[in-house]
């Protein structure tokens, strides 16, 4: 995530809050990843299947937790793929989802999205969690923190598997805002 997210940032302002910041977000969603080794724990009020369509929504109150990551919600929709008749076996996530398939296509969470991972918090109105590309695209007031370090945008576009993160301002002419502490604390690694 440092790469993008705070390259200018981190050029433009003292060399030890900088990389400090950049460190720090730099590995800020790695744990967003779906561990085949960790159980998925997913807690709602209420829980709607179609699986004609390959589809769980849960709805209320929408708790998933997975090791040290934390997703928190108004609804998520779950679309995962059925199991396949004969031919090859799907790649498989922890928790099998109605169906028998063990494989999630993607996730959407939408009404007030917090992920927690570590000590790193995200914040949206939306997010998308594509799982074969492993690309997270959380929108809407998008609020980023690690301790006293705070990013914010429209648009932050997360790639899980390599850690690298954009993100972006509203396209109506909106800008990214950091706030970085001088004496933030660098993260255990």
């Amino acid at each position: 995530m440092k790469r993008l997210l705070l390259l200018a940032a981190a050029a433009a302002l003292a060399a030890g809050t900088g990389s400090a910041l950049a460190q720090a977000f730099g590995n800020s969603f790695n744990g967003l990843q779906v561990s085949n080794d960790q159980p998925i724990a997913i807690e709602s009020d209420q829980l709607d299947v179609d699986d004609a369509k390959s589809v769980a929504t849960f709805t209320g109150n929408v708790n998933v937790q997975q090791g040290e990551t934390l997703l928190k919600t108004s609804k998520l929709v779950v679309y995962y793929a059925k199991k396949p008749e004969g031919g090859a076996q799907p790649v498989k996530t922890a928790a099998a989802m109605p169906g028998g398939s063990n494989e999630i296509d993607r996730l959407e969470a939408s009404g007030k999205v917090y992920v927690k991972s570590a000590d790193q918090v995200a914040t949206s109105e939306k997010a998308n969690f594509d799982m074969k590309t492993q690309i997270v695209l959380m929108t809407g007031n998008v609020v980023m923190t690690q301790g006293e370090n705070v990013a914010r945008g429209e648009t932050l576009t997360i790639h899980m598997d390599t850690g690298l993160a954009r993100l972006g301002g509203a396209k109506s002419g909106g800008r990214v805002k950091i706030l970085m502490a001088p004496n933030a604390s660098q993260p255990a690694q």
